[in-house]
């Protein structure tokens, strides 16, 4: 199956949706109405974190999060991004981008040059060190699909925040951008 995003980040997305249904929150009659039937098949397996799945459904599956949970608020899609690097981090699989503070911007460059794109096919991301300005700033162009979803943009925002907070050990301010259909511009520095 082609697809768009790794298992491990649909995981949380579609264990969301179905405590929503399981509360009472949305009806899986609404979830029928809303959703393609491949989103419905989603919320009844086990997913494989290492497999690749439909961009598609993700967004989808995110907005509904973002509209019935997050009552449209961009925050809620940041936060969501934050804890999903927080649940990485926890895992261990990037501690190593910690040790050294004063490198910290090209360390957290390096990780998440590596890690997009493992989490989502078909994007290709760079990451360059900005001069001036006082503090460290830093800039990560993605190239992505034109079909990327924007609730995905702003869950990756609140993702690089929370890393290159815990790396800095210092308050990071990180914003995004959809500069054209298929370019997301993030950018982050120090305050």
């Amino acid at each position: 199956m082609v697809g768009g995003v790794k298992g491990t980040a649909l995981e949380s997305v579609v264990a969301d949706v179905n405590r929503l249904v399981e509360t009472g929150v949305i009806s899986r009659a609404d979830l029928d109405v809303r959703l393609d039937a491949e989103d419905l098949e989603l919320l009844d397996q086990k997913l494989l974190p290492s497999a690749w799945y439909s961009l598609g459904s993700y967004g989808r599956l995110t907005q509904l999060l973002f509209e019935t949970e997050g009552r449209r608020r961009i925050e809620y899609l940041v936060e969501r991004g934050r804890r999903a690097a927080e649940r990485i981090r926890n895992a261990g699989l990037y501690a190593q981008f910690t040790a050294d503070r004063v490198r910290w911007g090209d360390r957290i460059g390096a990780m998440l040059v590596t890690l997009g794109p493992a989490m989502y096919r078909d994007t290709e991301w760079s990451y360059r060190l900005l001069a001036g300005g006082g503090g460290m700033r830093f800039e990560i162009e993605v190239s992505v699909p034109a079909d990327f979803p924007d609730v995905c943009r702003h869950a990756t925002q609140g993702f690089v925040e929370y890393t290159a907070v815990h790396a800095a050990g210092e308050n990071v301010r990180v914003s995004s951008e959809r500069v054209s259909p298929t370019r997301i511009v993030i950018r982050a520095g120090t305050t």
